[in-house]
């Protein structure tokens, strides 16, 4: 049972820091590019790299240096925000496909 709150603590965690206007918008544009639910773990892989060249970028090209991949809080970090990421795009690409739905039956 541990394991089990282990992981919903971890969902809980992705899906706050997602929860701000940079995730969101990452994520809006994942669900509008993604075609189909087969895509939704690569679209979420994608969009955690975006995320990451988002926050990491300016201060490697401001010579400030790379994170530091090999330890565990960064791996901790980019994992909560794949879970998050695969929470926010799941419920966008669900809307996406309510709408885009209803428009197609409407025009039949």
């Amino acid at each position: 049972m541990e394991y089990v709150n282990q992981a919903i603590e971890a969902l809980k965690d992705g899906f706050g820091q997602i929860n701000h206007p940079q995730g969101l918008i990452i994520a809006l544009i994942a669900a509008l590019l993604m075609p189909s639910w087969r895509q939704w773990l690569i679209m979420a892989l994608l969009a955690t790299a975006a995320h990451l060249a988002v926050n990491y970028l300016p201060g490697i090209l401001q010579g400030h240096g790379l994170p530091n991949f090999m330890e565990q809080p960064f791996w901790t970090q980019a994992l909560a925000w794949f879970l998050g990421y695969m929470i926010i795009i799941g419920v966008f690409f669900f809307l996406k496909s309510l709408f885009a739905r209803g428009g197609a039956a409407k025009a039949h």
